[in-house]
């Protein structure tokens, strides 16, 4: 669902409509990434005028080597792609530093608020927005059910928009006031049930 949001902002905010995605090993959290991002694209076609589409999708079958990441992005950005979705671990930081050596394109941070990590001498950052795990929401209600004498343990408990347990950052300097409100008015419609977020 985090990755949907992102796929929205991407859709928004592309200059030349092409993005891209590169996920690590494709084990299934990873391509929950992608295809949330690829719906989120369909989506804001569909529903809120633009003309954007992912014509890069990779796995580079690794989390660690980043100048593997680092060439992939390259590649992309060399065709046109100018904003990347990465679920790729260290593949990613590669993608990052691509995007930073170049500094006119963007990538979509993953699990956690990466702006800072994407940010260049002038101040500014690559980081367009990031598809967050909101981990403090689940830590805190486990901690709750804890201290509660109700702790649940050797269950699995999946954590959605409508619970805050994934999004977007709070603040997104990259993001126009435009694309956060639109951002925003989708997220509701996936909090009320309005719009379902496809997970293959």
């Amino acid at each position: 669902e985090s990755a949907f949001l992102a796929g929205v902002a991407s859709a928004l905010e592309t200059k030349t409509g092409q993005l891209g995605f590169i996920g690590g090993i494709p084990n299934e959290a990873v391509k929950k990434f992608g295809f949330g991002y690829v719906a989120g694209v369909a989506y804001a076609n569909a529903n809120l005028g633009t003309n954007a589409h992912v014509t890069d999708y990779i796995y580079s079958g690794s989390f660690s080597d980043v100048a593997m990441g680092q060439s992939l992005a390259g590649g992309l950005f060399d065709k046109g792609v100018d904003t990347i979705l990465h679920a790729a671990g260290g593949v990613g930081v590669g993608a990052i530093t691509e995007a930073k050596t170049r500094g006119d394109v963007k990538i979509v941070g993953v699990d956690v608020d990466q702006y800072h990590e994407g940010l260049l001498d002038n101040g500014g950052s690559v980081m367009l927005t990031s598809a967050m795990k909101n981990i403090d929401v689940a830590v805190k209600e486990h901690l709750t059910y804890y201290i509660e004498n109700d702790f649940k343990g050797g269950q699995v408990f999946t954590l959605g928009i409508e619970d805050n347990g994934v999004g977007l950052p709070s603040e997104n300097p990259n993001l126009s006031d435009n694309t956060i409100a639109k951002v925003e008015e989708v997220l509701n419609k996936v909090k009320d049930g309005e719009v379902q977020v496809p997970s293959t």
